[in-house]
């Protein structure tokens, strides 16, 4: 099976391209138009029409997590794409908080993020909590469990404002 993975936010871009904290892929692999990942949302348009992705084709958006540099273009996306086979964890729509100098700061997806999510007809939003294959051939793991005290979670990253859920 061939596959093209085309980054289309990314914290680093050239040319044309916008940079943005954050991440988007997109992924063509066995007739599949899989986006995993929507970054802030500004730049994804954008990058996509400078790099010639058409958004329309997407037919499956994966969401690593919720925080809002993953989760930001999702509105954007299901816009121009219409309801297409949204796959993440539902904890994506928990609250969530960076701390840094024990000043918590949110970084959750949007509101207008949720409010798109809630919108998509039930039989599209697909909540993973194992690993799953979406094809033949493309699958997503799923929640990855930290089970060793020296996981780090990339960051001072929260579900509360106290730190005190990782």
């Amino acid at each position: 099976m061939d596959a093209k993975i085309t980054i289309l936010v990314d914290n680093h871009a050239g040319g044309d391209l916008i940079a943005e904290h954050g991440l988007s892929f997109r992924i063509e692999a066995g007739g599949r138009h899989i986006l995993f990942d929507t970054g802030q949302g500004p730049a994804l348009t954008l990058n996509a029409a400078s790099l010639g992705v058409n958004l329309r084709e997407a037919d499956t958006l994966v969401l690593s997590h919720g925080h809002f540099d993953h989760a930001g273009g999702i509105a954007a996306v299901l816009k121009i794409a219409g309801p297409i086979d949204m796959y993440c964890h539902p904890g994506v729509v928990l609250p969530r908080y960076s701390i840094r100098d024990r000043a918590p700061r949110q970084i959750q997806m949007s509101e207008a993020t949720m409010v798109a999510i809630d919108a998509l007809p039930p039989h599209h939003l697909h909540w993973v909590q194992q690993p799953l294959w979406l094809s033949e051939k493309i699958g997503i793991t799923g929640p990855i469990p930290r089970e060793t005290g020296f996981e780090d979670t990339g960051g001072p990253f929260y579900l509360d404002p106290e730190g005190m859920q990782g």
